[in-house]
């Protein structure tokens, strides 16, 4: 009895841990399909046993073709990036106001913001479910732009130089930065569970 109630606990103390990054994950599913006119049907963020791993949410999509459901099934990594750069670059933009408010505020503000990222961050990545179709539809348009490329059909890369300004550039390598900070947080976490087990 007691390892059935411990096995409840851990699962119920998991669902609540990461429930803000599971609730990200499954809307930007419910966003994007909604925006490409698939039709959806309940969500949960209730935790359920899956073979040997665990289900925290999850989200109805109706059937659709291989290039939405790809998309559908991406969204969650799109918009982990998007909120983890996004919450990085205001906090590190705004650090000197934060560290002239109350220390409290400082402190607090910066561990919601390590939570935050931590729990999106480790919850962004999309499923085998998520990816159904992905695999066909990556191998079909490798094919066509190996024919195209056979074919001698070779777009000039030229107009890159248009799309990757010194701007863009600069925003991605920052981004790039800020994409470390879940990283550092996951491997200083997995670091502290190694000494307390020692």
């Amino acid at each position: 009895m007691s390892k059935n109630l411990s096995k409840f606990l851990s699962i119920n103390l998991i669902s609540i841990l990461f429930l803000p990054g599971v609730i990200v994950h499954e809307l930007s599913h419910l966003f994007i399909a909604a925006i490409l006119f698939v039709p959806v049907g309940n969500m949960e963020f209730a935790p359920k046993k899956e073979g040997l791993g665990l289900k925290l949410g999850s989200v109805e999509i109706g059937k659709t073709d291989p290039l939405r459901r790809s998309l559908i099934g991406f969204a969650p990594v799109f918009a982990g990036i998007m909120l983890v750069v996004g919450l990085v670059y205001l906090f590190s933009s705004d650090i000197l106001s934060f560290q002239n408010q109350n220390f409290y505020i400082f402190i607090a503000a910066t561990l919601a913001l390590i939570y935050l990222l931590f729990t999106i961050s480790n919850t962004m990545f999309s499923s085998k479910a998520d990816m159904e179709g992905t695999a066909e539809l990556l191998i079909t348009f490798f094919i066509i732009f190996a024919l195209a490329y056979i074919l001698g059909f070779r777009p000039p890369l030229s107009y890159l130089d248009k799309i990757f300004t010194p701007e863009i550039t600069g925003v991605m390598q920052k981004s790039t930065l800020f994409l470390l900070a879940p990283i550092i947080i996951d491997l200083f976490i997995l670091g502290t569970i190694k000494l307390i087990r020692r």
